[in-house]
C-alpha cells in the first residue's frame, strides 16, 4: 500500500511543483503577464498540437478505436454538464444569474491539454493507450467549447446573440482538434514522416507539460474571502470529487474496466480549465468566481488525484 502511495505522489507533485514554481515565477517577477500570453500561445498553436498529433501518429487506429467508449465519453460530456447546469440554475437564478456561467464551467470544463493529458501520458504512456487518451480529448474539446459558449450566450452580463455557423467555424479552426484531426489520417492512411520531422515535433511536444503547468501556476491569482467563495468552492468540489466518483460509478457498472476507467476518471477529475476562465472574462461572467474557480481545483487536485490515482493503482486498475 505504501509503494502504491509513493507511485501516486510521484505522478501527481511533479506536476504540483511545476504549477507552483510558475505562481512563485509570476510573483517575484521572474515570469510576466507577456511571457504567459506568450507561452499560453506557443501551447495553443504548437505544443499542444504536436502532442497531440505524436499520440495518434503511427498508431493502429483498427486496435485503438474503441466506439462504445469515445460514445460514453461524448454522450457524458454532456448528459453531466446538462446536470450540473440545471441544478446550479435552479438555485441561482432569481439572485445570482450571473454567477451561473462560471460556476458550470468550474463544476464540469477540466484543464485537459494542460494537465489531464499530460497526467495520463505520465501514467499510461504506451502508444495504444497515449491514442485513445488522445481520441477522447479529441471528442470532448468541441463539446467543451459549445457548452462554455451556450453559457455565456445566455447568462452573463452582456449577453451576445449565438451564432451557429461562427461557432462550427471556430471548433474547426481550433489547432488542437485540428492536430489531431492530422493525427487520426496520419495513422489511417499509414503516412510516413522524415525522422527530422518526427524528432522537431517530438521536441515541441516535450514542451507541453512542463510549459503548461508553468503558465497555469502563474495565471493563478486570489483576491480574498467574500460571499462568493461558497459558490466557488461547491463548483471546485464538485469539479474535483464528485464529478470523478459519479463517472467512475457509472463507468464501471456500465462495464468498462481497466485502463478505461483511469482515463475517464482523470478527464473528470483535472481542475477547472484555464481556457473557460478567459472566455468568461470576454464575454461578461463572473470572472471573479471563475479565476477562484482555476485557483482552488488546482491545489485540491494535488490531493484528489493522488488519492484517486492511489485508489486505482490498489484495485489493480492501474498496473
Amino acid at each position: 500500500m505504501l509503494y502504491n502511495l509513493i507511485f501516486s505522489l510521484n505522478i501527481v507533485m511533479p506536476l504540483v511543483i511545476l504549477a507552483a514554481v510558475g505562481y512563485g515565477a509570476k510573483r517575484v517577477g521572474l515570469i510576466t503577464d507577456a511571457f504567459l500570453a506568450g507561452g499560453n500561445k506557443v501551447l495553443l498553436y504548437m505544443a499542444i498540437p504536436s502532442a497531440l498529433f505524436s499520440s495518434l501518429y503511427g498508431a493502429d487506429l483498427r486496435e485503438v478505436f474503441d466506439p462504445v467508449f469515445i460514445a460514453f465519453v461524448a454522450i457524458w460530456t454532456v448528459i453531466s454538464f446538462a446536470i450540473i447546469w440545471v441544478v446550479t440554475y435552479m438555485a441561482l437564478r432569481k439572485h445570482h444569474a450571473i454567477a451561473i456561467s462560471a460556476i458550470v464551467n468550474g463544476a464540469h470544463r477540466g484543464n485537459l491539454t494542460m494537465l489531464g493529458l499530460p497526467l495520463l501520458l505520465s501514467i499510461l504512456g504506451d502508444s495504444d493507450d497515449a491514442s485513445k487518451i488522445a481520441l477522447a480529448v479529441a471528442v470532448i474539446i468541441p463539446l467543451y467549447n459549445i457548452q462554455t459558449l451556450l453559457l455565456l450566450t445566455i447568462h452573463s452580463s452582456t449577453p451576445k446573440k449565438l451564432d451557429t455557423g461562427s461557432l462550427l467555424l471556430g471548433i474547426t479552426k481550433n489547432p488542437p482538434i485540428i492536430s489531431a484531426a492530422l493525427g487520426i489520417t496520419a495513422a489511417i492512411t499509414g503516412l510516413a514522416l522524415p525522422v527530422m520531422a518526427e524528432r522537431a515535433i517530438a521536441g515541441l511536444a516535450s514542451l507541453a507539460s512542463p510549459l503548461a503547468l508553468i503558465c497555469l501556476g502563474g495565471a493563478m491569482y486570489f483576491k480574498g474571502f467574500d460571499a462568493k467563495v461558497r459558490f466557488a468552492l461547491a463548483s471546485s468540489l464538485i469539479k474535483v470529487v464528485v464529478l470523478p466518483i459519479i463517472t467512475i460509478t457509472i463507468a464501471t457498472l456500465l462495464g468498462f474496466r481497466g485502463n478505461d476507467l483511469t482515463i475517464l476518471a482523470i478527464l473528470h477529475g483535472t481542475p477547472a480549465a484555464v481556457a473557460a476562465y478567459v472566455m468568461i472574462t470576454e464575454h461578461g461572467g463572473d470572472t471573479y468566481i471563475a479565476g477562484t474557480n482555476v485557483m482552488l481545483t488546482t491545489i485540491l487536485s494535488a490531493f484528489t488525484l493522488s488519492i484517486l490515482i492511489f485508489a486505482l493503482r490498489t484495485f489493480g486498475i492501474i498496473a
